[in-house]
């Protein structure tokens, strides 16, 4: 699986250079696990996609959108949800957002380079297991 082509697909799809616009919703959403995280309590991160200056040949570097690093190689899924809720709540404020996310064309992207996925009405998602 090439995770380095697929997230650099999914920044130029989804990222507006930034992890998020300041007092916006993010640019995307995603959620991701590894073989080993399966093994201890199959959970989940969530955040959103990298911005391409995170992505590099070996895995996502360490303290950018995702906070820490993630080699390739220990991906087991990742899914890129149709739509995600966003909410900021401020001293007096309250703001949230629905933000749809185009997985269509991002399949589209991944189609092109003969990336494997399964898109459905919900999500995009790949699976390695």
């Amino acid at each position: 699986m090439d995770w380095k082509l697929f997230f650099l697909e999914a920044a130029e799809q989804f990222s507006s250079g930034q992890n998020r616009p300041v007092g916006g919703a993010p640019a995307s959403w995603c959620a991701w696990t590894t073989f080993k995280r399966l093994r201890e309590d199959a959970g989940y991160w969530t955040a959103p996609l990298p911005i391409a200056a995170e992505v590099g040949d070996l895995g996502i570097r360490d303290g950018g959108t995702w906070q820490q690093p993630f080699v390739y190689d220990e991906l087991a899924h990742v899914i890129v949800p149709r739509q995600f809720h966003w909410e900021q709540i401020g001293p007096r404020t309250f703001t949230s957002e629905t933000v749809m996310q185009q997985v269509e064309a991002l399949s589209a992207r991944l189609e092109k380079h003969s990336i494997a996925h399964r898109l459905t009405d919900l999500l995009l998602e790949i699976k390695l297991y």
